[in-house]
């Protein structure tokens, strides 16, 4: 019986890819069946939307993107207030993109900071996950992000990004496209995806650059059970060698996974100051 599941679900993809848009945003690029696999698999453990979850922050509003492939992408805006509470013209923007197993609504309250500080806070749901269209495809995604960056960068004056694990290869292919930024951090990311059958050129240590090694921050952590050392260690290495500042955290896991909120805060307040720097 679980061969017969297998099987079925093998051949329900070959006959997605039969049918899909090849040439098109949502082609594979990691092969028809793995890249279609990884992303059910990784989907299957994100926790289901929520609005209950954004009822305490009333700075908090839904919004939405429409891709070139018009795709509707939703999520969450923070809004930038005051100590009152009270809207605030904003200074910036951060735009937070998400590991594979979390969804906007789960993760906009860990923004407010940014929001209390005077900057517009954003997450979005990736394609094919929580509320947003479209379908789950790494190609995609990229190219959604890279849309997302550009059009927050023609309404803001600061612009800061920030890409947890599989969000960390989505923000280097974007800003590795020549996106212009004020500063990003890259936390828990791995080095490379071509070890896993997908083009070199969306490697995220192929798009680190000295061009603006001085905005980035590369965060490991020694603890980290999901990404070991042998999948982040080269990127790190790489950004250190061409002057970004890294940190590998001797008492960090994978984010949002620290053993205690003393070291999780830790780790929020090194992130925050390099995005921030100054501000």
């Amino acid at each position: 019986m679980k061969y017969l599941l297998i099987t079925s679900l093998f051949v329900a993809i070959a006959i997605s890819e039969a049918h899909g848009s090849n040439g098109q945003r949502e082609e594979t690029i990691c092969g028809a069946l793995k890249e279609r696999f990884l992303f059910l698999i990784w989907s299957a453990i994100t926790p289901e939307p929520d609005p209950a979850r954004i009822t305490a922050h009333p700075n908090i509003e839904a919004t939405e993107f429409l891709t070139g492939d018009e795709k509707k992408l939703r999520g969450y805006k923070f809004s930038a207030h005051d100590e009152s509470g009270d809207a605030i013209a904003p200074k910036g923007y951060v735009l937070m993109a998400l590991g594979n197993a979390m969804i906007a609504d789960q993760m906009i309250g860990e923004l407010a900071d940014y929001a209390k500080r005077g900057f517009d806070a954003y997450i979005y749901d990736y394609r094919g996950y929580g509320s947003s269209d479209g379908k789950r495809r790494i190609k995609a995604i990229i190219e959604d992000y890279k849309e997302i960056i550009s059009d927050l960068n023609g309404r803001y004056e600061r612009k800061m990004l920030y890409g947890i694990s599989f969000g960390g290869i989505v923000i280097l292919n974007a800003i590795g496209s020549g996106l212009e930024f004020d500063s990003a951090v890259i936390d828990s990311s791995p080095s490379r995806l071509s070890d896993m059958g997908c083009p070199s050129y969306i490697d995220p240590i192929s798009h680190l650059s000295e061009s603006f090694s001085s905005k980035l921050l590369i965060v490991t952590g020694e603890q980290d059970q999901v990404l070991d050392s042998s999948m982040t260690r080269e990127l790190r290495e790489k950004a250190d060698q061409i002057g970004a500042r890294t940190i590998n955290g001797i008492e960090f896991a994978h984010p949002y996974m620290d053993s205690s909120n003393e070291v999780h805060n830790l780790r929020t307040k090194l992130i925050r100051d390099h995005l921030l720097m100054g501000n």
